[in-house]
């Protein structure tokens, strides 16, 4: 049972602390004794029922070890509901494992249970000896009665069971392992052409009678490209800038005052001799945020920095750098870069404008589909990749080595698992006629050198390769039949997770 808890996955943990040994930490944390009244049902597995007394006593542990966990960032009252879930599920997955043991024969005698009670240092004294009164006072206080912790402990024994007969059917073999690394350290380098419906004809022309149908059968399109566009039609006053403070606030002393004053004066004299507001800001501004872009705070409306500063922001051209600042952070420069006035333009303003935008956009991309699709069927019909690019005059970038990465993500392209997984069939020197969308780009792939790994460097790792793919294939077995299961007897009705029980 030990082989099977230590290769358990993550989505099934809590068997491990289901047992006798997370007792203790239950009994031990609650501030008073449970109650022991008849409870209503929270899960139905089955013949197998959890009242409220179940719930709470798996609900306590789960809480106890996601605090242990996360520490002083735990927020009990932001996680009830994840940690209500969780002891469902625990008391859910547990009792159809158990009763599929029951179904097939399996079966847990006293013997066993009384083996793993003498067994566990919850129920030892401090010479290390089974304490029959330490025993009696942990199962009373957590079950109620010994016959409540017995059916609990052979409820638990079975899933184990259980969950060790579905873990032991998948095997791996060493070639497994050893194709699995080959294909890890296995590299390529390629060449791409990608196609960017930005970069299509500026000048095409959109009919005042397609964008007149476009708002009459794509209404609710263009009010959703307007929602999804909202600080483009509508948004306050704001400007870009960039400061440079020197840090000292309201309770400093007079003299912290005074050498920040003296600073930023300084400052102000080396602008003045003509030196770079960014290179300045980098060099001396202790406002860490924006020292490390040169100062730049980006846009901002009103409302949204110390009134000293926004006064001073909004009253400068683009352009201008204002005299030394005072504000509860310090002394500050600030230099204006750019400004927008406020926008309020109505949906009914602007419609006319979206439509067309839609319909530029979507003809931009049928564009570049054709163009790449063009360029495929080259391609296609023998055409290397680099001159079919090359007769339409686009460019054919090349990457350096590149391992599978589950991403798919190519530097200079993006993610595409597709384009990538494609370029490892390729023999170097081949190109692939298939158009992959990468974002808003089409894109096509050419292998030009292939690098299989060295064989001395693979062997090291095929056992423990060996061992983490028999785990994954154990977990996705497990997995997948204890959803196949758990769905089944939800449709049969024999499953019931009751949460308004939860709720009293």
């Amino acid at each position: 049972m030990l082989r099977f808890m230590r290769g358990g996955q993550r989505w099934l943990t809590f068997f491990i602390v289901i047992g006798v040994g997370g007792v203790f930490a239950v009994f031990l944390g609650l501030q008073g004794p449970m109650n022991f009244t008849a409870t209503r049902t929270v899960v139905k597995v089955g013949p197998h029922e959890f009242g409220l007394q179940e719930f709470e006593r798996v609900r306590a542990r789960r809480e106890a070890a996601i605090q242990n966990e996360l520490g002083g960032n735990f927020d009990a009252r932001a996680l009830r509901d994840t940690i209500d879930n969780l002891a469902t599920r625990e008391l859910v997955d547990q009792a159809l494992l158990a009763l599929a043991a029951e179904e097939i024969g399996l079966q847990v005698t006293k013997s066993e249970i009384e083996r793993l009670v003498l067994s566990d240092p919850t129920f030892r004294d401090a010479d290390g000896r089974f304490d029959q009164e330490r025993f009696e006072d942990i199962v009373e206080y957590s079950f109620g009665s010994q016959r409540a912790f017995m059916d609990d402990q052979r409820l638990m024994l079975l899933a184990y069971k259980m969950l060790g007969l579905l873990r032991s059917q998948p095997e791996v073999s060493l070639g497994e392992a050893r194709s699995a690394i080959e294909r890890e350290l296995e590299q390529v380098k390629l060449a791409f052409v990608a196609i960017d419906p930005e970069d299509g004809e500026a000048g095409l022309e959109i009919t005042p009678e397609a964008v007149a149908l476009a708002l009459e059968t794509r209404a609710e399109e263009v009010a959703a490209y307007y929602r999804e566009h909202d600080e483009e039609y509508n948004r306050p006053e704001r400007v870009r800038a960039r400061h440079v403070l020197r840090a000292v606030d309201r309770k400093s002393s007079d003299e912290a005052v005074e050498t920040a004053r003296a600073e930023i004066i300084a400052a102000s004299s080396r602008l003045a001799q003509g030196e770079s507001f960014e290179a300045l800001a980098t060099e001396l501004s202790q406002d860490p945020g924006s020292q490390i872009r040169g100062g730049d705070l980006g846009f901002f409306a009103r409302g949204q920095m110390v009134r000293e500063f926004e006064e001073v922001a909004f009253s400068l051209e683009p352009g201008e750098t204002s005299e030394p600042v005072r504000s509860d952070f310090g002394f500050h420069l600030i230099r204006v870069e750019e400004r927008e006035e406020a926008v309020n333009r109505p949906l009914e303003e602007v419609r006319e404008e979206i439509a067309t935008a839609i319909l530029r956009e979507e003809a931009l991309r049928e564009e570049a589909k054709r163009e790449a699709e063009a360029l495929a069927e080259r391609v296609a019909n023998g055409a290397s990749l680099e001159v079919a690019a090359a007769e339409s005059d686009l460019e054919f970038r090349r990457s350096g080595w590149i391992a599978r990465r589950s991403n798919g993500f190519v530097p200079g392209l993006g993610a595409s698992p597709e384009l990538l997984a494609t370029a490892f069939t390729l023999e170097p020197g081949t190109s692939s006629p298939e158009v992959f969308e990468v974002g808003d780009r089409f894109a096509l792939v050419q292998v030009l050198e292939h690098q299989d790994p060295d064989p001395e460097q693979v062997e090291p790792l095929v056992e423990a390769k060996r061992e983490e793919l028999l785990q994954a294939k154990r977990n996705d077995r497990t997995e997948a039949w204890v959803n196949l299961r758990r769905q089944e007897l939800t449709e049969s009705g024999d499953l019931i997770v009751n949460l308004a029980a939860i709720q009293g």
